[in-house]
């Protein structure tokens, strides 16, 4: 068989048009004891982490592992009226790019159940997609100390960021076309050497709904593979999608409450 130049370029190059997700997604069910310490987001990314296999074998697995935690109602915060404390996680959605192993962290007890499914999507232009996601809204400032991080706290300021987020990765979209719950805040622990107390860093977390049209699917399938956003080691940016018929425009009905990313997949 005699190839040219462009049957070479053809069968090496990606299609412009379609792109195809094709990712490991996992349901764990906590113990009450996990569940306590995931309170704590630095913990809970641990759980995740040691459920993914020793040292060497996590450094192996060539992409990001997201999560996204399915928690216990938020409490209003007594301290700071009119802010929601996230409660404690008693099932984790984990998103990997290799297939996971949980039998460890079953057989320590720190999980009661895991099932682990192939997902795999095709998306092409002009496709339009419905996704859920819990997301930590934030912008960069630089000041004369350097860079900083600022969380976006209202929900204006907060479907924005959503908005422009999107437009970068592939999709259009209406602001009407969002829509999204109140925002929850939770922490993670750090210490070093200099403090071995832990110091508590807040983490806010907000669910997202939309409904977009795909204008770049390459750019869509990374932004599902690899997540949205920051603070992505503390359960923000995995990015749920499926297919809808819904036509691209219409407002969307579910209302401020949107949809949470749950353990369904």
């Amino acid at each position: 068989m005699t190839l040219t130049a462009h049957d070479l370029l053809d069968f090496g190059m990606p299609h412009p048009e379609r792109a195809q997700l094709h990712v490991y997604r996992s349901a764990l069910t906590l113990t009450d004891t996990a569940s306590d310490a995931g309170r704590d987001a630095y913990l809970l990314h641990q759980l995740v982490e040691r459920g993914l296999g020793t040292v060497t074998t996590t450094g192996n697995r060539h992409g990001r592992t997201l999560y996204a935690a399915a928690r216990q109602p938020a409490t209003t915060d007594r301290r700071r009226p009119g802010r929601l404390t996230a409660q404690r996680p008693y099932a984790l959605l984990v998103q990997t790019l290799s297939p996971p192993n949980w039998a460890p962290l079953q057989h320590k007890g720190t999980i009661t159940t895991a099932r682990t499914q192939l997902v795999e999507q095709t998306w092409t232009t002009g496709t339009t997609a419905e996704i859920r996601t819990i997301a930590s809204p934030q912008i960069t400032r630089i000041a004369q100390t350097g860079k900083h991080r600022s969380h976006l706290t209202t929900p204006e300021d907060s479907a924005r960021w959503l908005h422009q987020r999107l437009t970068k990765v592939g999709c259009t979209l209406e602001p009407h076309d969002i829509t999204l719950r109140d925002a929850e805040w939770t922490c993670y622990s750090r210490a070093d050497n200099d403090a071995p107390e832990r110091e508590y860093q807040p983490v806010q977390l907000r669910e997202f709904r939309a409904t977009v049209t795909i204008t770049d699917p390459h750019a869509f399938t990374t932004m599902l593979a690899t997540g949205l956003g920051h603070n992505r080691a503390w359960g923000a940016g995995l990015v749920l999608a499926r297919h809808t018929n819904r036509e691209p425009g219409a407002r969307n009905p579910a209302g401020k409450e949107g949809c949470s990313p749950d353990t369904r997949g």
